[in-house]
């Protein structure tokens, strides 16, 4: 009698997740755990409603930067960044982002990451620790900066209001289940 050879299932970066180019970085993971991967998640999540909904023509029911508004909330919501453990992660995460060839390598889900974080440390809400991470920025995203401040007078309102029109939108696959309940929490109040 012969024994078949035992093998052990191990992840398949082709054929495991998404199976679309995404920041979700395995070492920061290894990191840091599921606070990163939650965060990754919620950006890359995020980001593929933005791709489902972008038009040519502005929609104010989708305003320029709403990837980014939502993805900094989740930062100021579920991250301390005054405690060493969340500001290592923020740095570590937006590195990841900004260390890869985004533009060769096209369309990569969550890349709003640094954005977000930039837009809370320009705001004062992020720790001016973070700003070192754009010193080599050759322009300022101001545009941006400018339309998120106007998202931001109304956060609340607009925060529930992005969260409740993100959950209507049809993803496959769907959402993660982690953003999901951040988003559910943000409709519930």
């Amino acid at each position: 009698m012969t024994k078949k050879k035992r093998v052990l299932s191990v992840v398949d970066p082709e054929k495991d997740g998404l199976g679309l180019p995404t920041i979700m970085d395995r070492e920061v993971a290894a990191k840091h755990g599921a606070k990163y991967v939650h965060l990754a998640a919620f950006a890359i999540d995020v980001d593929r409603v933005r791709d489902e909904v972008e038009t040519d023509e502005f929609d104010p029911h989708w305003p320029f930067g709403f990837e980014v508004f939502l993805t900094e909330a989740w930062i100021l919501d579920e991250l301390d960044a005054n405690t060493e453990a969340d500001l290592t992660l923020l740095e570590d995460a937006t590195r990841s982002v900004m260390g890869r060839s985004l533009s060769a390598a096209g369309q990569v889900f969550g890349a709003q990451l640094p954005f977000a974080v930039y837009d809370g440390v320009k705001r004062g809400v992020l720790p001016e620790a973070l700003s070192y991470l754009f010193d080599g920025w050759k322009t300022e995203p101001r545009e941006l900066v400018e339309d998120l401040g106007a998202l931001w007078r109304q956060s609340e309102a607009e925060k529930v209001r992005l969260a409740r029109a993100v959950t209507e939108v049809s993803l496959d696959p769907p959402v993660a289940p982690p953003s999901r309940i951040i988003l559910e929490r943000w409709i519930a109040g």
